[in-house]
C-alpha cells in the first residue's frame, strides 16, 4: 500500500511538473502573440491611433538607428507575470470597450483625453518602468545644454520618464493639474 501511495505521489508530481511547465509555454507563447503590434492594432479603435501621422511619425516609430518601439514596449511591462497580469487586466477592458463600441474618429476623439489620463496616472504609478525597458536614465546624454539640465534636474528631483515625456507618441493631449500634482509629491520624496 505505501508503495503504491509513494508511486501515485511520484506520477502526480511528474504529471504535476510536466502540466505547469507546458501551461508555463503557452503563456509565454500567448504573451509573444499578443504584444506584436499586428495584434495590438488589430481591433477596430487602434486602427485609429496607428493610422494617425503622428503617432507614424513620432521619435519612437522613425528612429535613424532603425530601432523600432511598438505598442507593447510601452503599454505592457515586461516578465510573464506582469505581463500577463496586464493582458488580463487592461485586455479585458479593452475587448469590452471594443465589443459594445462603435468606433469612429468622432468617438475616439471624445476618448482620447480620459485614456491618455490614465495610461499617464499608470506609467507614473509604476515610475515609467516600461520606459526603463529600452532607456538607461544613466546613458542617456541630451545634445543641449537645457536638455542635460533638465535631465539632471529630474535625475536629482526622482522625477520619473513620463512626467515630462507624456507627448512622445500620440497627439498631445495637456496634462491634468492632478498629474502635475502627483509629479511634484513624488519628486519631493
Amino acid at each position: 500500500m505505501l508503495r503504491f501511495f509513494r508511486r501515485s505521489l511520484i506520477t502526480t508530481a511528474i504529471a504535476g511538473i510536466f502540466l505547469g511547465m507546458l501551461l508555463t509555454l503557452m503563456a509565454e507563447q500567448l504573451d509573444h502573440l499578443t504584444t506584436t503590434d499586428r495584434f495590438c492594432t488589430g481591433c477596430h479603435a487602434m486602427q485609429l491611433v496607428a493610422g494617425q501621422d503622428v503617432y507614424k511619425n513620432s521619435t519612437h516609430r522613425t528612429t535613424t538607428t532603425g530601432i523600432q518601439a511598438g505598442c507593447a514596449d510601452c503599454h505592457v511591462p515586461k516578465g510573464l507575470v506582469p505581463a500577463t497580469w496586464a493582458h488580463i487586466r487592461d485586455g479585458t477592458r479593452d475587448l469590452y470597450v471594443e465589443l459594445t463600441t462603435d468606433f469612429t474618429p468622432q468617438s475616439w476623439e471624445s476618448r482620447r483625453t480620459e485614456l491618455a489620463y490614465g495610461v499617464r496616472d499608470k506609467m507614473l504609478d509604476d515610475d515609467s518602468r516600461t520606459c526603463r525597458n529600452c532607456h538607461e536614465a544613466a546613458a542617456i546624454k541630451p545634445k543641449r545644454e537645457r536638455g542635460q539640465r533638465q535631465h539632471e534636474l529630474a535625475k536629482r528631483n526622482n522625477v520619473s520618464c513620463i512626467g515630462c515625456h507624456f507627448d512622445l507618441v500620440h497627439k498631445p493631449v495637456k496634462p491634468r493639474e492632478s498629474f502635475l500634482r502627483k509629479v511634484r509629491v513624488k519628486a519631493q520624496h
